[in-house]
């Protein structure tokens, strides 16, 4: 029985997801401190006091128990209205993660401020702007503002014929136009009202004819300080440029491995910390109402060998580190020593 608060919380959205996210950090908990998965909904805000899954020796328990000290959110949100009241009462800065859910145009602006250099144009949707920057640019990416895992994200080519491919997932188009104003009628149709951005085509490297991203995931440690934890690449299915539906994983030292000589790979993987960093730095002093314990940056290397940001995520995906046998554990390891920081702090 835990008998006080001295615990780290994690909040998931829904009951059922306690366990197994628990199951996930308690095997990699290095702290001292105790760790219980809630949810939103278990909180008594009267009482402070939440509805709490944890592990003793010998069986899983479920419990009434104070607020804890410190709050790791793994709800993936959009808004902050709960997290905001639990820093209330426990401390602004004892909830990390309090907004998980990025708008990729703000994003875009934030980072254009000091790395423009690494970012594919990107502007606001609006049909004239997706005729006019595909006939510069001849290949773009329109996503959902607040898109995740590649839904709903369209690949738009203007072919040397002059016929418009649009693409859903895979090069094979799923609609093929040659006249602009058609192309201009039918994307908006796809599109609806929602938000969405327009961002240049990157000419992507491959491997074995096979798309493949870079994400570096970018967490505080132990000392309050960002880090890069690991840079890992999904590999996608051949035919297909959506990297979220990807046939494999592997970090990305040794995919580059395979593509170049070792000091290019090393110019490269240098290159990528050092700008994730750059990131994650510009992010957290941009959003100051918002306490982040860590993102993950996409890029998109080019066949030139260069590196692009293509997103930010505000909550990394930690399943797809369960392959990853080196430095997969880390992933779960950080985010429990940044709490115990925030615990002794």
């Amino acid at each position: 029985m835990i008998e006080k608060n001295d615990y780290i919380g994690i909040m998931v959205i829904s009951p059922h997801l306690r366990k197994y996210v628990l199951n996930k950090y308690l095997a990699c908990n290095k702290t001292k401190l105790k760790l219980v998965c809630f949810t939103p909904s278990s909180i008594n805000w009267k009482r402070k006091s939440i509805i709490g899954l944890y592990r003793t020796k010998s069986t899983w328990e479920i419990s009434r128990l104070p607020l804890p000290q410190v709050i790791y959110n793994r709800c993936y949100n959009l808004k902050d209205t709960t997290i905001k009241r639990l820093a209330l009462v426990v401390g602004r800065n004892k909830c990390f993660n309090q907004i998980n859910q990025f708008n990729k145009l703000e994003m875009y602006n934030h980072l254009s401020q000091l790395l423009v250099q690494y970012l594919p144009e990107t502007i606001p949707y609006d049909r004239e702007n997706a005729l006019r920057l595909l006939e510069i640019h001849k290949t773009l990416y329109l996503k959902p503002c607040y898109g995740h895992y590649g839904n709903n994200m369209y690949r738009v080519e203007m072919k040397n014929s002059g016929d418009i491919h649009i693409c859903r997932h895979y090069f094979t188009p799923e609609l093929i136009e040659r006249d602009p104003l058609i192309f201009q009628e039918k994307i908006h149709n796809l599109i609806g009202p929602t938000p969405y951005i327009i961002q240049k085509g990157v000419d992507m490297s491959q491997l074995n004819e096979q798309n493949f991203d870079i994400r570096a995931l970018v967490q505080k440690n132990i000392k309050g300080v960002w880090a890069v934890t690991n840079v890992v690449s999904r590999i996608s299915y051949k035919g297909c440029f959506n990297t979220s539906i990807f046939e494999n994983i592997c970090l990305t030292e040794e995919l580059l491995n395979r593509l170049y000589p070792p000091n290019k790979t090393k110019v490269i993987i240098q290159s990528i910390n050092k700008i994730a960093l750059k990131a994650a730095k510009t992010i957290e002093a941009a959003i100051t109402n918002n306490h982040l314990g860590e993102l993950s940056v996409d890029f998109a290397l080019d066949k030139e060998g260069l590196v692009w940001v293509i997103e930010i995520n505000g909550m990394p995906q930690k399943n797809l580190y369960d392959e990853i046998h080196k430095n997969g554990r880390s992933v779960y390891i950080q985010p429990l020593q940044y709490a115990q920081y925030l615990y002794q702090h």
